[in-house]
C-alpha cells in the first residue's frame, strides 16, 4: 500500500470530531482540487513522498499507536487494492473504521466493513465537474444510514445552489434525516477562519435546510494547529 503517514490525534471533521483517532494517509487522488489542503497527498511537487507497505505491516503499526478509531485517508484510500483486506485486518482487531473519500470510487468489497464512509463529494469551487452521480447513487443504496456521513466544503454562492441541486435530486438525504455536514474552505476569499464559519451559519438561515440534518461545523485541526502536518 502506498502509504505516506500513520499517526495518532483527533478526528478533526465531521460526527466523530474530537474522538482520538489514528490516522492512515495514502498517497495518490484521482482529482486535483483547486482548494485542497493535503496537495502533498497526491503531488510529489508539493513534498509529497510515500513508502509501499505490506497491509499487516500497516496494521501492527496502527495497533502499535493504540487508539480504537482508525481514519483511511488520503488522498484517495479507495485507489489502493488492498482496502477491502486492510479494513478487515483491522475490524478483527476491533477498530473503528473511518474512510474519507471524494465519492468517485464504489469500492465494492469494502463497502460493508467500513463502520463510517465520510463522503465528500466536490462541488464548483474545486474546479472541473467532479460530481459522479452513480457513485453517488450508489453509496445512498448500499449504506446504512448510521454508516455514512456527507461533507461538502462550501466556498461561494455556486457551491451552494449546486449542493442544494444535489440534495434536491436525492429525496434519501431528507427522508433518511442523513447527516449533512458543510464545512469552510479555510483558504478562502474571506479573510479568516471564524469569518468562513460565520459567513457559513448565514447561509443555513435558509429555510431550505429546515428539512436536512444539516450541520455547520469547522475543521478542528484547523483551528488548534494550522495547516501543520502530523497533527
Amino acid at each position: 500500500m502506498n502509504v505516506m503517514e500513520i499517526y495518532r490525534s483527533v478526528q478533526g471533521e465531521g460526527t466523530l470530531m474530537g474522538v482520538p483517532t489514528t490516522f492512515v494517509r495514502f498517497f495518490a487522488c484521482n482529482l486535483r482540487c483547486s482548494w485542497c489542503d493535503t496537495k502533498y497527498s497526491w503531488s510529489v511537487r508539493e513534498g509529497g513522498t510515500w513508502e509501499s507497505i505490506p497491509v499487516q505491516e500497516v496494521v501492527s503499526q496502527v495497533q502499535a499507536l493504540g487508539a480504537r478509531h482508525v481514519v483511511l485517508t488520503g488522498g484517495e484510500p479507495t485507489l489502493q487494492k488492498e482496502l477491502a483486506q486492510l479494513a478487515r485486518l483491522l475490524k478483527e482487531q476491533g477498530h473503528h473504521l473511518t474512510v474519507e473519500t471524494n465519492t468517485t470510487i464504489f469500492p465494492t468489497a469494502a463497502v460493508p466493513l467500513i463502520d463510517l464512509w465520510s463522503l465528500s463529494p466536490k462541488l464548483s469551487s474545486a474546479g472541473e465537474n467532479y460530481l459522479r452521480y452513480p457513485i453517488i447513487e450508489s453509496f445512498l443504496e448500499e449504506l446504512r444510514s448510521d454508516q455514512q456521513q456527507w461533507k461538502f466544503v462550501i466556498r461561494d454562492d455556486a457551491d451552494e445552489q449546486a449542493l442544494k441541486g444535489l440534495l434536491t435530486r436525492y429525496p434519501a438525504f431528507a427522508e433518511n434525516h442523513l447527516p449533512v455536514i458543510l464545512q469552510p474552505e479555510g483558504d478562502s476569499a474571506v479573510p479568516d477562519y471564524s469569518s468562513s464559519l460565520e459567513h457559513l451559519t448565514q447561509r443555513v438561515r435558509d429555510p431550505f435546510w429546515d428539512k436536512y440534518y444539516v450541520r455547520v461545523l469547522p475543521q478542528l485541526h484547523v483551528i488548534i494547529w494550522g495547516r501543520r502536518r502530523w497533527v
